[in-house]
């Protein structure tokens, strides 16, 4: 039977997605996610087939080559089904309403996410990746299903639905008052689970999950198991030792192998991340990941416009013209003898050309036992060996450069940017950077400009040529926290008046019922609205939103958004205790509640200058505040003297008396 790309396009040949347009040429009659698509499946009485991916996503394209561009798979798709893709980039709100009901059919997810629906779009069965065979096996048992006894295919699409509500009605239904000791005692349920050999938790794969790293980074019991998972990863093939920048994951336990896609999402977190470790405790291999990753993103993520693109595939052509996973990345002897570098001594020990390195099919992936730093000092070498590792880390790259470049996912996404912003922002602050602050102000311009409608909210994407995508809940908290991030870093109540509008937004639009959680989408068209509660690679959009209101409430008075927010933790109390893993930024946020709140306000004509002072040492501090002038904001009422600078100590909103001397204030407050 004929296989690969057909002559004749579909209709996502109109689409904005590179992931739909990687469709293009499949001879499955696919189509984007319309209302009409629905409408069709209805008068034809069709099933339909929601297949979801993203375009860096290595096992959705080995679906698509080895079902979606055969002629058989697609004759079988077209004449029973009506086929829909959907990028789940794109459209995350569809995905997670089919990752859900894929997770109570099947206790799995992942991607490619594959759902037969009813052709009113309700779900009856689903899986991820499946060979050409058990795809077509499984589709024609649901054909003659649905042909010779479609009652059966009722009571599963209804009995799936009523369990579908029950779990979002179970997410505003109870409130759990959270104490101390149980959270405390919840954090050690931790313990069983780390891995102490690689870091991380046990098991593999392994991915980096931002939200445990900083949950434990806040944390004096696991605080150091955080800095030895964060050197781990930094050693490991994980992070592009060439290239800088993150995998998605890797396939193994000890960090080596990556699952190749670089996500503009994981490597904005991990930034912060490494960067906030950075700032408790200076580590040298910190920054060499913190100024390679950002290298990495303006170098192969940035668009013209001045935001990033989403992400880069795990597969690029290889020697023989096949797209293959880590094509670009991996390394051969006969390469680097080629190169010279096997003959150099310390280059095999030190970028792990061994056992160590090695992967499989005479491939190596760099994998590093020890930073730079320790290296040099555990083999009693000069500084010169840095200037040679630089030497050889150039070779390497322009080597790698003369390679086919992996695919580029072109889509801007304001939730990533955020995300990216907010980690570029820290490294600006933490290493004072005049260059990443000169970035990241003409990024939250590019946000200003790109992301905002004129109506208050947001677009998700924006593209110049195709319809934009309204924003998410997931597309508005992570930018409510760049803004206050970028108000606690430039002082310019701009930022703060600007976080504050899109709350008031999330709170007339995102709320639909009494409860305190807020729904993932605006709109409600899909055939579940759901409230995004527990953490994944990104975390939970309504933990984010809670952290904002708890962070706004403070600079803006609004004990109300405290209120809400603390409401919010209650009501998945319950879950933090029981689930701690999938609820890490929730257990973050309730222990945080039980420390004293302290702020520091600095208000005269040297505030800046002396609160950036201040944020170099007092780490221990939730909220900074500063003006050059008198302010109306609650922080700054009467407390404005003329031609004085003054520093303010408060706890839990209740301040000491004013410090008029820098030298003064470090000599009697040590917070840290």
């Amino acid at each position: 039977m004929a296989k690969g790309p057909s002559s004749k396009k579909n209709v996502l040949a109109h689409a904005q997605s590179p992931y739909l347009l990687q469709h293009v040429n499949n001879p499955v009659d696919w189509f984007p996610w319309e209302e009409a698509q629905l409408e069709k499946a209805q008068k034809e009485n069709k099933l339909v087939i929601i297949s979801i991916g993203y375009a860096a996503c290595h096992w959705c394209h080995v679906m698509e080559h080895e079902s979606f561009e055969d002629e058989a798979v697609a004759n079988l798709m077209n004449n029973h089904f009506v086929s829909i893709k959907v990028d789940r980039e794109e459209r995350p709100d569809i995905d997670h309403i089919y990752m859900q009901a894929l997770q109570i059919l099947t206790g799995q997810g992942g991607w490619p996410l594959n759902i037969v629906a009813l052709p009113d779009g309700r779900p009856v069965w689903g899986g991820t990746y499946f060979p050409k065979a058990q795809w077509m096996d499984y589709l024609q048992q649901i054909v003659s299903l649905h042909q010779k006894e479609p009652q059966r295919l009722l009571d599963y699409a209804n009995h799936l639905e009523k369990g579908m509500q029950q779990l979002e009605l179970e997410k505003s239904k109870d409130e759990l008052d959270l104490v101390k000791e149980d959270l405390e005692k919840t954090l050690s349920l931790f313990n069983a689970k780390l891995d102490l050999k690689y870091g991380g938790l046990v098991g593999a794969p392994k991915f980096m999950m931002p939200t445990l790293i900083d949950l434990f980074l806040s944390t004096t019991p696991l605080e150091k198991h955080a800095h030895f998972t964060l050197e781990k990863i930094a050693l490991g093939g994980v992070f592009d030792l060439i290239g800088g920048g993150f995998s998605r994951y890797a396939v193994d336990e000890k960090w080596h192998v990556p699952h190749f896609e670089k996500m503009g999402y994981d490597n904005g977190q991990l930034l912060y991340s490494y960067s906030s470790a950075y700032e408790a405790k200076p580590n040298e291999l910190y920054k060499e990941v913190v100024d390679k990753t950002i290298a990495f993103l303006l170098r192969e993520l940035s668009a013209p416009e001045g935001g990033f693109y989403a992400a880069l595939d795990a597969d690029s052509l290889d020697e023989q013209k096949q797209l293959t996973e880590g094509a670009y990345y991996v390394w051969t002897i006969k390469e680097l003898e080629a190169l010279g570098l096997l003959a150099e001594e310390h280059f095999s020990a030190y970028f792990g050309i061994n056992e160590d390195g090695y992967w499989e099919k005479d491939q190596y992936v760099f994998y590093r036992k020890k930073s730079l730093d320790h290296y040099i000092e555990e083999n009693q070498l000069d500084a010169s060996f840095k200037t040679k590792v630089a030497q050889w880390e150039q070779l390497l790259t322009n080597t790698r450069d003369k390679r086919s470049y992996p695919r580029l996912d072109d889509k801007i996404i304001c939730s990533w940017n955020a995300l990216i912003g907010r980690g570029l922002l820290k490294a600006a602050k933490v290493w004072e950077n005049d260059h990443y602050f000169s970035l990241s102000k003409k990024h939250l311009v590019f946000i200003e400009d790109y992301f905002l409608r004129k109506d208050g909210g947001l677009y998700r994407l924006n593209k110049a040529t195709a319809d934009p995508v309204n924003g998410f809940l997931e597309d508005y908290c992570h930018l409510i926290a760049y803004y206050l991030d970028a108000y606690e870093v430039f002082f310019d109540p701009f930022f703060l008046e600007k976080a504050a509008k899109l709350i008031h937004y999330c709170n007339t639009h995102f709320k639909t019922d009494t409860a305190a959680l807020f729904q993932f989408a605006e709109e409600e068209k899909l055939i579940l609205q759901t409230k995004e509660v527990n953490d994944n690679v990104i975390p939970s959009s309504n933990a984010i939103m809670a952290e904002n209101l708890m962070r706004a409430s403070v600079h803006l008075g609004k004990m109300e958004w405290l209120l809400q927010a603390k409401k919010m933790i209650a009501l998945v109390g319950k879950e933090i205790l029981d689930y701690p893993r999938a609820y890490s930024t929730w257990l973050r946020l309730a222990l945080s509640l039980q420390e004293t709140s302290i702020e520091i306000v600095v208000v005269g004509p040297k505030a800046i200058a002396w609160i950036s002072d201040l944020q170099k040492s007092y780490l221990k501090v939730t909220h900074w505040a500063a003006s050059k002038t008198a302010s109306n904001y609650p922080l700054f009422k009467g407390r404005f003297q003329e031609g004085k600078t003054l520093i303010y100590l408060c706890k839990n909103n209740q301040c000491n008396l004013a410090y008029a001397s820098l030298e003064e204030f470090k000599k009697n407050e040590a917070l840290s």
